[in-house]
């Protein structure tokens, strides 16, 4: 049994929401890593050239224009960059932290088959947190929004520049710290153990929200969705 070495939380912003067809503007990477008794900080962002225009409603959310984004790194070399840095930490020992995370994995998972690069999956996929799913299991009852906003708000966490990759990777590590003194069985979970403990917490959200959506006339979430920590097609 092992403890994580260090915690990296991952953030994308991207051109729209679907994690099979969209693809990511920017991207942030903000580590913890304990050294000695001391946090060792990190923190690893970047502009991505989508090579497609970015629509208006995606810039109004993130600020990128497509005049940024035309200066920053190009696509397939962010997915190589990307996919090696989450490789990387699960090889280490470490963790995955995001919210609403599973949607920015299978994004960067599909981009990999696209320009040959080596998937997430071929790496287990190692450990994932997502405090989103963590939040709606152990704090169900809670009334209002789930938004990373009200999460910042429930956790007494200070969000700045929200919808910023490196501020929402920031404030998301911060969460899932408070959430680890709230929560110590959180924070007493082994390697082995976190993605079976939130795969099952994850399915259960969603066999909920599946149900809720079938008796509203809804369709059912498509069963693609509940894989994790990383969709499936379908």
């Amino acid at each position: 049994m092992s403890k994580p070495s260090n915690y990296l939380s991952f953030d994308l912003e991207t051109t729209g929401i679907d994690s099979f067809l969209d693809v990511p503007v920017s991207y942030a990477f903000v580590e913890h890593r304990q050294t000695n008794g001391s946090t060792i900080a990190a923190r690893e962002t970047g502009v991505i050239n989508p090579g497609r225009a970015i629509p208006a409603q995606a810039t109004a959310v993130h600020g990128i224009t497509d005049a940024m984004a035309k200066e920053g790194i190009a696509l397939g070399e962010a997915v190589a960059l990307i996919s090696e840095r989450i490789r990387s930490c699960w090889e280490e020992g470490g963790v995955i932290v995001g919210m609403n995370v599973s949607y920015d994995l299978t994004m960067i998972e599909v981009l990999c088959g696209t320009y040959d690069v080596p998937a997430l999956s071929t790496a287990g996929p190692g450990p994932v947190l997502d405090v989103y799913v963590i939040d709606k299991t152990l704090d169900k009852w809670r009334k209002g929004k789930r938004t990373l906003s009200d999460l910042c708000t429930r956790y007494g966490v200070s969000l700045d520049n929200a919808h910023n990759a490196e501020g929402d990777a920031q404030a998301t590590l911060k969460i899932y710290e408070a959430m680890a003194i709230e929560y110590p069985s959180v924070a007493a979970l082994e390697l082995s153990e976190i993605n079976p403990t939130l795969d099952k917490w994850h399915h259960e959200y969603l066999s909920s929200l599946s149900e809720y959506f079938v008796k509203s006339g809804k369709p059912a979430i498509k069963n693609g969705r509940f894989a994790w920590p990383i969709n499936k097609p379908g």
